[in-house]
């Protein structure tokens, strides 16, 4: 008994130190400076090394205190930073085309019809994960990872990606809803959990997994009330080294643009009403590239159904559904424009410019902080690229949190037929 009591006191004793050493472990991404990736240095200074982003010049590690300190000191490093966390939002709040204002909004039915729908284009949806057994995104589904589990199941528990990829890629099968890019192939990046929370580290994988697999564009329907190191390093790599487009959320409530759209190489996207108005909740800045459908959007639901959303969560497939359409569009086409280089490959600096160019201007004439550029327009798929002119107005959420920008307004659970 004497013992047992021993042995208590000294656990009560010691427990204060113990919780001490246990806090001073911290999980941390290390960038490297230009040219000098060596993991080497972060085990010698004591840290566990849990995953290696080498594309980018980054890996994510476990250190201790004395092990941050060494590494910060280092010159071979270019910061050591922590983990954030991101969270989805979502406010509370049905022919395939005959039923979708917002495909009419941007002339998608013209495209399709003219045979743009995006086939071959690789799109990676980082969000919840898919359900990717939904008659309207089964056809188009072909993998992806699932990072909160560490498997390569991304099956949807949410449904916030189910939703986005919906708008995104739905079959063009004559029921249901139809996709902008209804042949487009795309991936599923689980980076949010069930309740619509992550780390920044998983975005960080989202996008190396991007890279490491060939994806053509990268749609990101999560804003962040601020930026992080390492995401601004992803984001760079991705965009200038490996020539990928990036699609995000510009963020829902007031106040200015969120990240990761807030980032030059991302591409900002609001929301508009039916009316071409502003909606309530789409933020405004600078970074507003562009402006798409995102009130009361129909889409995929989990288990086959279908329902209504808002949020410029909505409105930025139909940016990137667009982007894919462009890809299957001849870049040499523009070459009078002065916006492509016109050797018949598009790269994500043109996309951009034609995007820019072609978008149906909304507000003050000319790029201001509400609509960006103006209204996505696919309207010129249909005709000659090269002799369109640009469109002019009438007269007339502790941490740092991400968010989905979603807003559901009902639940519409109906077998798809």
């Amino acid at each position: 008994m004497y013992y047992i009591a021993f042995f208590l006191i000294t656990l009560i004793l010691l427990a204060p130190s113990f919780t001490t050493y246990v806090s001073q472990n911290a999980a941390v991404i290390v960038s490297f400076a230009d040219g000098k990736y060596n993991p080497a240095i972060v085990v010698t200074a004591g840290g566990r090394i849990v995953e290696e982003f080498k594309n980018m010049g980054m890996l994510y590690a476990i250190v201790s205190q004395r092990a941050l300190t060494s590494l910060e000191q280092n010159p071979a490093i270019e910061f050591v930073e922590s983990d954030g966390r991101f969270e989805i939002a979502e406010e509370a709040s049905t022919s395939e085309y005959a039923e979708s204002w917002a495909l009419k909004d941007i002339s998608a039915e013209p495209a399709h019809l003219s045979n743009y729908t995006g086939r071959g284009v690789k799109i990676a949806v980082l969000d919840t994960g898919i359900d990717y057994n939904h008659p309207e995104l089964a056809p188009n589904y072909k993998g992806g990872y699932d990072f909160i589990n560490n498997d390569n199941d991304p099956m949807d528990d949410n449904g916030h990606g189910t939703h986005v990829a919906g708008i995104l890629a739905a079959a063009r099968d004559g029921r249901g809803i139809v996709g902008v890019a209804p042949d487009a192939e795309i991936y599923a990046i689980k980076v949010s959990d069930e309740r619509g929370k992550g780390s920044f580290s998983g975005l960080v994988k989202g996008i190396g997994w991007s890279i490491e697999n060939g994806i053509d564009i990268v749609t990101m329907s999560i804003t962040g009330n601020s930026g992080s190191k390492a995401l601004a390093k992803a984001v760079e790599s991705a965009y200038n080294e490996y020539g990928l487009v990036l699609v995000a959320a510009v963020g829902n409530g007031n106040g200015n643009v969120l990240y990761p759209a807030a980032y030059e190489q991302v591409i900002g996207v609001g929301s508009v009403t039916e009316d071409n108005e502003l909606s309530s909740f789409s933020m405004t800045g600078s970074e507003v590239e562009l402006v798409a459908p995102g009130s009361r959007i129909k889409s995929a639901a989990i288990g086959g159904g279908y329902r209504l959303s808002s949020g410029t969560s909505m409105a930025t497939p139909f940016v990137t559904g667009a982007i894919a359409l462009l890809f299957g569009s001849d870049e040499k086409a523009w070459g009078n424009t002065g916006m492509v280089d016109g050797d018949g490959a598009w790269t994500n600096d043109e996309i951009r410019n034609v995007l820019r160019y072609t978008a149906k201007d909304l507000g003050d004439k000319g790029k201001d902080d509400l609509f960006g550029y103006g209204l996505l327009n696919l309207d010129f798929l249909r005709g000659q690229p090269s002799i369109i002119t640009p469109s002019v107005p009438e007269t007339e959420d502790k941490p740092i949190v991400l968010k989905l920008a979603w807003f559901t307004f009902k639940v519409s659970l109906q077998p798809a037929t």
